[in-house]
């Protein structure tokens, strides 16, 4: 019985040291801030078998664990920065779990980027040329910093663009920037017609065109070509190019009164004669 009994105390022994969990890290940092790469995290422990990790708000930050006669300390394993923001230092042995909150800072910008958003990124004179201007500045580890000479993240302003079509770039070096003014309308539709005996036929052009701001008309704009012989009526189309559009009309001996029109703007009525 006298055996009985030790057994049961050693293996109720046995069970109590394996079930026993080690107490939960002191974080000794003075700040939950932390400085990145160079700070490091450290921790009183009388544990030394611990498993580390460090999760950010977007992935999980790899770290090294060294030992020390207190505890230990993690430090970042790459010497760049992180993305700022919060964080979770995960210790964790067997199955047993503790976790703490901290916020990463890191203790140098490094490369800083301008940016300069444009919207619209398409503008067109017949509506209006303003344009909302962004700009933000971003360091190497995209972290948006304050805007030049501005205390707060973003500068925005309303610009007005110039009417000159053509495709631009806010940043010259960066084609992401681009933005486009395009032609305007129309303002006249100058026509004038050909007769070819040949080919009984007659040759009508419509163009140069250009818009209020002496831009080339945009190329595919469709010109209705509107004409009758006093019995019949009949349209035909075309598509400008470079500014001109060209049609042929057979004659079949017959004269004509002829305009153009784009939209609401339309051209003096000319004759067609063979």
């Amino acid at each position: 019985m006298r055996k009985l009994f030790l057994y049961m105390a050693l293996i109720a022994f046995v069970i109590s040291c394996k079930s026993k969990q080690p107490e939960k890290p002191v974080l000794l940092n003075p700040s939950t801030i932390v400085s990145v790469p160079a700070e490091k995290f450290l921790f009183k422990s009388t544990h030394k078998n611990w498993k580390a990790s460090l999760l950010s708000f977007t992935q999980p930050i790899p770290v090294l664990l060294d030992t020390n006669s207190n505890g230990f300390s993690l430090s970042l394993q790459h010497s760049y920065g992180v993305t700022e923001g919060p964080a979770q230092i995960v210790l964790s042995y067997n199955k047993q779990f503790f976790y703490y909150d901290v916020t990463l800072h890191n203790n140098s910008f490094g490369v800083i980027t301008e940016r300069d958003y444009r919207f619209p990124k398409t503008v067109n004179p017949d509506s209006s040329l303003k344009q909302q201007r962004m700009l933000h500045r971003i360091d190497e580890w995209r972290n948006i910093i304050n805007a030049p000479h501005q205390t707060k993240h973003f500068y925005e302003d309303i610009i007005q663009l110039n009417p000159i079509a053509g495709n631009y770039r806010a940043q010259k070096s960066k084609p992401i920037s681009a933005f486009y003014i395009q032609p305007g309308s129309a303002v006249a539709i100058p026509v004038q017609s050909i007769y070819s005996k040949a080919n009984d036929e007659f040759i009508v052009t419509a163009g140069p065109l250009k818009d209020a701001n002496s831009n080339t008309v945009a190329n595919g704009t469709l010109v209705a070509f509107l004409y009758t012989d006093g019995e019949k009526n009949y349209r035909t189309e075309a598509a400008l190019l470079n500014g001109m559009a060209i049609v042929h009309l057979p004659a079949k001996q017959k004269s004509f009164l002829l305009k153009a029109n784009i939209h609401t703007t339309y051209s003096n009525t000319i004759q067609l004669k063979p």
